[in-house]
């Protein structure tokens, strides 16, 4: 776990920029999907897993037999 919090701002269109050692210490790649929803405090985010591309194709050819 991180040893400060950090401080990040939102951009014009409203993207933030999560801190390198962050996403470093995370395992977090350009691509990686997240969960957000609000909450009474702020927000949450976590990360999940999305299907390959070939996993999906896998599963469509597979659901037309």
């Amino acid at each position: 776990m991180g040893k400060y919090p950090k401080v990040v701002q939102c951009d014009s269109r409203g993207q933030i920029v999560i801190p390198k050692p962050i996403r470093s210490e995370l395992k977090i790649e350009e691509g990686a999907a997240f969960f957000m929803y609000q909450t009474e405090d702020g927000i949450f985010l976590k990360r999940i897993e999305m299907p390959s591309e070939e996993s999906i194709k896998k599963a469509i050819k597979g659901a037309k037999k």
